[in-house]
């Protein structure tokens, strides 16, 4: 088997592709878990996320069949993750996840190339979406599984452990404090495991409802029950039943800011962090790049202090920046302060609105416009192998709508910020060129 890259080079072969399935150590009951109007509006999103592991001791004494085997533990306390989604047959009622422990899918692959190879591949872009299925919701909700989780072996003896996350049952901390516990149960197996709460929609009512969309999302007509982007829908037939497939032109790349740069971007007076900073920095840089296009308003999504962290939920903050002045004219500093100071939250509104009078709405967040995704204070290094950190943690987001995201989080160095841009592909090279090599330390 041969794969082609976006450049139509030839790639890495990731190959094997064995599929079984994991469900919970003990039956679940009849228990649903209702979705609430922020997960719907997410709906159409997906997170993907690689861990990478070099070749040790520990890697080499790990069978797929050990580290399946905690997951049965880990799935009596994150029961949710092995439901199905169900629609009711009510007129306008809300979709929920049947906690009917239908399982998660493991997929076990190979490749042939080293780990290092495929890390210090520069050229190939979206490199995640060989280690991570790719799958998507529906058509035939009631069979798609929310969670996938790969595991492949390179020729070095290195690992990667790639995670595809439903957006709908949780935002980026949750799928990352989920996983970690994962490799908590690895490394105890006996640890205690208290499931999570199912969410009850009495619990999180919308006091109003609104018919006007706020500026940091988009709706769209869904084709039927398939919840992935209509541009980006494809089939694949897999038995006697259909799954989602994302086929999407949007392409993602990566590449660490050391903090040294960063300091020095933030030295122009004013006291921004640096997500901030570093969102200002890319901001400008795709204004460039779309010259003659209005790149004035752009979407912030961020972890929010204040969640519950009681269950499996979306309670990340969505807010909108918007400048009246040329993007490409501003100083880093002014656009940095703009997404520290002026940002408008429109959380409560994204969910009044997903739920309107006229009934749900499918909606695009990531994308709608430029979208800037804050997942600095995420523990993406907390998943361990026994005692072994990853050796690399990159996320991605698929179900991206074409006025891209950039996912800023810790870098594989502690003196380092990593950035992930899912761009249209045509743009992602042009962007690559403008950005200054002296300021980016490639990944």
């Amino acid at each position: 088997m041969v794969v082609e890259d976006n450049n139509n080079r030839s790639a890495p072969v990731v190959y094997g592709n064995k599929q079984s399935t994991v469900v919970p150590a003990h039956v679940t009951g009849e228990v649903n878990h209702d979705l609430t109007n922020m997960d719907l509006a997410m709906k159409l999103h997906y997170l993907r996320g690689v861990y990478y592991f070099k070749k040790s001791d520990i890697v080499d004494s790990l069978t797929v069949f050990k580290m399946k085997e905690p997951m049965f533990f880990w799935l009596d306390m994150y029961y949710q993750i092995s439901g199905r989604i169900r629609r009711p047959e009510e007129a306008g009622s809300q979709p929920f996840v049947k906690c009917n422990d239908c399982g998660v899918r493991i997929v076990e692959a190979k490749c042939n190339v080293t780990l290092d190879e495929w890390l210090g591949d520069k050229e190939l872009l979206s490199r995640w979406k060989y280690l991570v299925p790719s799958k998507v919701l529906g058509p035939q909700l009631f069979f798609s599984p929310l969670t996938y989780v790969q595991f492949t072996k390179f020729t070095c003896g290195g690992l990667a452990i790639g995670l595809s996350w439903s957006h709908v049952i949780g935002d980026p901390q949750t799928a990352v404090s989920c996983f970690n516990k994962w490799s908590q149960l690895l490394q105890d197996i006996k640890a205690p495991c208290k499931p999570i709460p199912p969410n009850k929609l009495e619990n999180n009512n919308i006091s109003s409802t609104c018919d006007v969309a706020p500026s940091s999302v988009k709706e769209v007509e869904l084709p039927g029950d398939i919840w992935v982007l209509p541009s980006d829908s494809k089939l694949e037939t897999i038995g006697n039943h259909s799954e989602g497939n994302c086929n999407s032109t949007m392409a993602t790349y990566s590449f660490q800011i050391k903090d040294q740069k960063i300091k020095q971007l933030q030295s122009g007076g004013s006291q921004v962090g640096d997500f901030e900073i570093i969102s200002a920095l890319l901001w400008k840089t795709i204004a460039k790049v779309r010259e003659g296009k209005e790149l004035n308003t752009v979407t912030i999504c961020k972890n929010n202090p204040a969640r519950s962290n009681k269950n499996l939920s979306n309670e990340q903050s969505i807010s909108s920046v918007k400048i009246d002045s040329a993007v490409t004219k501003l100083d880093l500093s002014e656009l940095a302060m703009a997404i520290s100071k002026h940002a408008t939250n429109e959380t409560h509104v994204v969910e009044a609105f997903v739920g309107g009078e006229n009934g749900f709405k499918d909606l695009v967040v990531y994308g709608a416009n430029l979208t800037f995704v804050d997942m600095l204070d995420l523990d993406l290094y907390g998943l361990m192998l026994k005692d072994q950190k990853p050796a690399n943690v990159e996320y991605a987001i698929d179900g991206v709508g074409e006025e891209g995201a950039v996912l800023i989080m810790q870098g594989n160095e502690n003196d380092a910020k990593l950035a992930v841009l899912v761009l249209p592909e045509n743009e992602l090279q042009k962007v690559r060129e403008v950005l200054d090599s002296s300021v980016l330390s490639i990944n």
